[in-house]
Order: C-alpha cells, then sequence, then structure tokens
C-alpha cells in the first residue's frame, strides 16, 4: 500500500514539474486577412529583470510571422531608419495611441506591440524555463484591436530535460500566431 501510493505521489510530482500553460487571445470576428496587411511590429516592452528580453523575444514573433503568415512586414531596420530621431522612445511602446500615430509615421496599416512580462529560468529543483508575453494588433487607420494575446509557458522537467528560454518563448509565439491566423477574414 505505502509502495503504490508512493509511486503514485512520484507520478503526480513529475507531471506537475513538467510544463504549463495559460493563454487567453482575442481575435475580431472578422478575423485577421494576412494578406492584405502592411505590418510593423515595434520593440517590445522589456518588463523583466533580463537584459534584452524584449529585443530577443521581438526577434522571435518577426521569424514567427514571417514563417506563419502572409503578411507584408516591414523589416526592423527600415523601421528604425524612418522614425530614428523621433521623440516617442519605441522602447516603451504600450498605448494603442502611441502605436497607431508610429504606425501611420511608418507607412503602414497594421502595428504589433507588446511586453515581455516573464522571461527566465525558475529557481527551484528543475530550473524550469518561464516565459511571459502580451501582444496587440491594431489597425492603424481606425484605432481598432484586431488581436490581443497573453500567453504564460513555462517548460522543464525533472529529469534529463534540456528545454531553454528561448525554445519555450518560440513555442509560446508560434501558439500565439497560430491561434491569430485559426480565425480567417471574411
Amino acid at each position: 500500500m505505502k509502495r503504490s501510493f508512493f509511486t503514485t505521489l512520484i507520478f503526480v510530482l513529475f507531471l506537475a514539474g513538467c510544463s504549463g500553460t495559460y493563454m487567453k487571445d482575442y481575435v475580431q470576428p472578422n478575423g485577421v486577412a494576412s494578406e492584405a496587411r502592411h505590418v510593423a511590429v515595434l520593440p517590445l516592452v522589456n518588463l523583466t529583470n533580463t537584459p534584452n528580453a524584449g529585443r530577443m523575444v521581438g526577434d522571435l514573433l518577426t521569424t514567427e510571422i514571417y514563417a506563419s503568415t502572409k503578411f507584408d512586414l516591414m523589416e526592423s531596420t527600415e523601421m528604425f531608419k524612418r522614425i530614428k530621431g523621433d521623440e516617442d522612445d519605441l522602447e516603451f511602446v504600450m498605448e494603442d495611441v502611441v502605436a497607431q500615430k508610429l504606425g501611420s509615421k511608418l507607412g503602414v496599416d497594421t502595428v504589433i506591440y507588446g511586453s515581455v512580462t516573464e522571461y527566465q529560468y525558475k529557481r527551484g529543483v528543475n530550473q524550469s524555463p518561464s516565459v511571459g508575453i502580451n501582444l496587440r494588433m491594431i489597425d492603424v487607420s481606425s484605432g481598432n484591436v484586431l488581436w490581443a494575446s497573453s500567453s504564460s509557458k513555462s517548460g522543464g522537467c525533472f529529469f534529463g530535460c534540456t528545454e531553454s528560454l528561448n525554445s519555450v518563448a518560440q513555442e509560446t509565439l508560434s501558439e500565439m500566431i497560430e491561434a491569430m491566423s485559426s480565425v480567417s477574414a471574411q
């Protein structure tokens, strides 16, 4: 009886330590027609203690958008050239109004912006990688939110796991973009 109890307990602890995800999405009812969108991805605000987490996750986001959608994506170097010397600090865009203004200045019809709220290895027995990402996509002309997503994900397991922060972030972004693309435009 005791052996069965301990076996069950170890199994439950193993499952509890493997990974966890929480994601919440909003996609406008008509969907997001990716082939009709010229998009700029603004730098993500880093709300973590990890230096450059916003930039790292932003680069992964751009790659995921290239790979998973038909958006006409403005390259980040072109974006920085067009707004160089602007009074708005790109690293801290957290409001629809500022994102909309920057989108107009860039000549795009859609802007994606957001924040990284967690990007770390959690301390403990398994040192599991954990990420938290919040993204919004707005239509520049109307200011309407076309898509919004927040996701928290942790990876890792007790024995022999080699999952990295980057791989957890990339997997999280892939799921977020897939959820955005799952509602087709009408």
